[in-house]
């Protein structure tokens, strides 16, 4: 500290913490609470995906020839799948 005396003389250090926890109330209470008072929630809205979290990527690019990549779509097309997901399937399906 500064050592300046603020006029407090000693009646800061004789204050100490509570020694009690607050009473644990849940998030759910709190809200159910808030909803009652008419507080509308400020918690941005989340995002939702379908895709499922992933390994790392990698890019590849191919230039097959136009029918073989029309079979590649229509495969994709029918089993509704990714290009990457359609390719991994072809890989297990061939044991590669």
């Amino acid at each position: 500290m500064s050592g300046k005396n603020l006029g407090f003389g000693g009646k800061l250090a004789n204050i100490t913490p509570d020694s009690e926890d607050p009473a644990k109330i849940s998030d759910a209470k709190i809200d159910e609470v808030g909803e009652r008072h008419g507080f509308v929630a400020r918690e941005p809205v989340q995002k939702l995906t379908r895709r499922k979290p992933s390994e790392p990527s990698a890019n590849l690019n191919i230039r097959p020839p136009v029918t073989t990549f029309n079979r590649f779509l229509v495969f994709c097309e029918q089993n509704r799948m990714s290009y990457p997901e359609a390719l991994k399937e072809l890989m297990d399906r061939a044991g590669v």
